[in-house]
């Protein structure tokens, strides 16, 4: 050491921090092939963004101060927002007989005025319904009278309040994104339960679709979610807390759902007939 110059030394000290770099890579490699599924299952998950935030902090006659936040999101946090965005947008549906309720479906609500949106065949006209919401208050529901005439896989039902009773507060709308922009391997979240919301969280595995002489469309999308947590009426987000696909019970494997622009296509459809 004492016969090389400053320069030599410079780059012998580059030369063993690259090696001992490679060699932690190597080893962090090799450790990670050798872990238990679970561990590595949950070091692969982790999605970590990191968001600057430039807060003015201006006091009195000094000058202004630029302070930068540092925010770290991950796939955790993403999770529980997108829940709680939806948590007051999904009811579930109970036929009425007698003193009865037998649970039916999850319907999501896709109006102001509390329209809920279910299976069709899940629902018909010569029984009675209840909807309970979110805050466990439960209102008569009916089959809107607007509905298209046409037999379709889906139904609207409207909420019927009685003399002097009052709606649950303000209706929640559920956010139905573009499910054309789906993409294999995005995360996503189903939500089903009979009594309350039980999550499920999956990847997108395949996404099967129809091909026209001008478009593409797709027919219904297949996950990894846990098919024994699925019931009918359930909803699949994406992690920005919107609906990208609905269980319909058409659909046999119970982790495939029907795309949203599929609800999307039969909303519009149903505002046309009822202008």
């Amino acid at each position: 050491m004492d016969d090389l110059n400053a320069q030599q030394i410079v780059l012998l000290t580059l030369l063993v921090s690259f090696v001992t770099s490679i060699a932690t890579g190597i080893t962090t490699v090799s450790l990670l092939e050798q872990a238990p599924e679970p561990i590595t299952r949950t070091i692969n998950r982790v999605v970590e963004k990191t968001v600057e935030r430039v807060i003015e902090v201006e006091g009195e006659n000094e000058p202004t101060e630029r302070v930068v936040e540092t925010v770290i999101i991950n796939a955790e946090d993403l999770t529980i927002e997108a829940i709680e965005k939806n948590s007051d947008s999904i009811v579930r549906i109970y036929k009425v007989s007698g003193d009865l309720e037998q649970f039916v479906s999850i319907g999501v609500i896709v109006e102001d005025s509390g329209q809920i949106l279910t299976n069709s065949n899940l629902v018909d006209g010569s029984s009675s319904y209840v909807a309970k919401y979110p805050n466990n208050s439960k209102f008569e529901i009916v089959i809107s009278e607007e509905n298209l005439e046409q037999e379709t896989d889906y139904i609207l039902l409207d909420v019927v309040l009685g003399e002097g009773e009052s709606a649950p507060g303000a209706f929640s709308k559920i956010t139905i994104a573009n499910s054309n922009n789906l993409k294999l391997g995005q995360s996503v979240i189903a939500l089903s339960g009979n009594e309350s919301n039980v999550v499920s969280t999956g990847i997108i595995t395949k996404i099967n679709s129809e091909q026209s002489t001008t478009t593409s469309e797709f027919t219904s999308i297949e996950t990894s979610v846990d098919g024994d947590k699925i019931f009918n009426g359930a909803v699949l987000l994406n992690l920005q807390g919107d609906l990208i696909g609905y269980k319909y019970n058409t659909v046999n494997n119970y982790t495939n759902f029907v795309p949203s622009s599929d609800i999307k296509n039969y909303l519009n459809l149903f505002n046309e007939a009822s202008e």
